[in-house]
């Protein structure tokens, strides 16, 4: 049997990763100055202590990732039968602990019903699919009514345990970052009140998985203009975990394919290859902070792009009844359209850069309408009341050009510390 990996590094820094044994048992203490982007270690944020699973794949993870304690108990005894009964290539084998959380959820979802209408009972579902307490108040959090409606109840609890996942496979990393910098200082032990786990088999340490790396290291802090000559700023938000994924370990320079969103979305059916930002800074605001509320020991952020004018003039709107028809289409019910766009929309799918509004329902609901006229005004809005609209960048040219002439021009914002100020990622030869 192997050890058990732990999610702290056993060689870290104490001053700036550990600050003592957690409250809970299966829990480690830690700074978020060992993994923010605060740059000054004195921020009273920075003081703060968050607690961390100690073994990745465990019961304490599955609660850290917004499950109650029931569902992880039961979670965790199924993956941990599957690890000690099944071979290499039978079902379940090998699979992390969230993957089988995961199929809980769906299953949960299927036999109890998910939610996505706005007059669904959005608590009691998210309950019969596993999530805690903490985590249904914050999916439903008033705040974020407007992006919550556009996904399920389901899916919600899905991305966050996707959120929690990502976010400590690069905690390990940026630790063990440090460890290098901090050779020759005192070493970390556990708890000793703490006694080691049973030991699973197959159990793949965080180092090994984690490919995306801190890229701090290149940025330097500086004040986040509102207005870029000769430029036009768009924004993204989310969790800073994915948004960094952006930046290249070698050198800082960008690589969008991170950024890319997950098919089906607004305008495609299919592609995963287009890059979806915002004009509208309230609008990545919002995806922020519903990120960081629902995992509150990662950091909500916003990429601030200041984008060369000229790039966004080759662009196409779509609004009115053919927006309508491209979200279903896209969105809506598979027994419709098949796979190739439509002919009279082909052009916008063409396009280099579509501009239109952001859908605001889930595709649980869409597919249950019949005709595109069903969508009308059912847009995602903004705090202000109004419709929140995106910029997507479709062709291999525009964002090809998009990658290269960006360099240099892009602010990392966090939701956490102070708004003013950003980490910006300047080229070799400046911008």
């Amino acid at each position: 049997m192997a050890a058990q990996t732990r999610v702290l590094s056993l060689e870290s820094d104490m001053a700036a990763v550990v600050r003592g044994a957690a409250n809970k048992r299966g829990f480690a203490s830690i700074s978020r100055a060992s993994y923010s982007s605060s740059s000054s270690s004195s921020s009273s944020n920075d003081q703060d202590t968050v607690d961390i699973p100690e073994v990745l794949n465990s019961r304490e993870t599955l609660e850290f990732c917004g499950l109650n304690t029931e569902v992880s108990d039961l979670i965790f005894e199924s993956w941990e039968r599957l690890q000690q009964t099944q071979g290499p290539g039978q079902p379940g084998h090998g699979n992390s602990i969230a993957t089988e959380a995961k199929h809980y959820v769906r299953r949960m979802a299927e036999l109890e019903g998910d939610a996505w209408r706005p007059d669904h009972d959005w608590r009691r579902a998210l309950t019969a699919m596993g999530a805690s307490q903490r985590l249904s108040d914050a999916i439903l959090h008033s705040n974020y009514a407007s992006l919550r409606n556009t996904a399920s109840a389901s899916y919600w609890i899905l991305d966050t345990i996707d959120l929690a996942w990502e976010f400590l496979e690069g905690l390990d990393k940026r630790i063990r970052k440090k460890q290098a910098d901090t050779a020759g200082r005192d070493l970390v032990t556990p708890s000793p009140s703490i006694p080691p786990r049973p030991a699973m088999r197959n159990q793949s340490g965080l180092l090994g998985a984690y490919q995306e790396p801190s890229v701090f290291r290149f940025a330097t802090m500086s004040a986040i203009p509102s207005t870029v000559e000769g430029r036009t700023v768009l924004y993204k938000g989310g969790s800073m975990t994915r948004l960094i994924k952006l930046f290249k370990d070698e050198d800082g320079s960008l690589n969008i394919t991170q950024l890319f969103s997950s098919p089906p979305t607004d305008f495609h059916r299919l592609r995963d290859d287009l890059l979806y930002l915002s004009k509208q800074l309230d609008v990545a605001e919002t995806y922020a902070g519903f990120a960081m509320t629902r995992l509150t020991p990662d950091e909500g952020g916003i990429l601030h792009f200041a984008v060369p004018s000229e790039l966004l003039e080759d662009c196409t709107e779509i609004f009115g009844p053919d927006w309508q028809q491209l979200v279903f289409w896209a969105r809506g019910p598979k027994r419709i359209g098949g796979s190739a766009v439509p002919s009279n929309l082909a052009h916008f799918a063409a396009a280099p850069l579509l501009i239109g509004c952001v859908y605001g329902m889930p595709n649980d609901r869409v597919a249950r309408l019949e005709r595109p006229s069903d969508l009308t005004s059912q847009y995602m809005k903004t705090r202000a009341g109004g419709n929140a609209s995106q910029h997507v960048f479709q062709g291999d040219e525009v964002q090809m050009q998009f990658q290269e002439k960006c360099r240099g021009w892009v602010w990392y914002q966090s939701m956490r510390y102070n708004r003013e100020m950003g980490r910006r990622f300047l080229s070799p030869t400046g911008a």
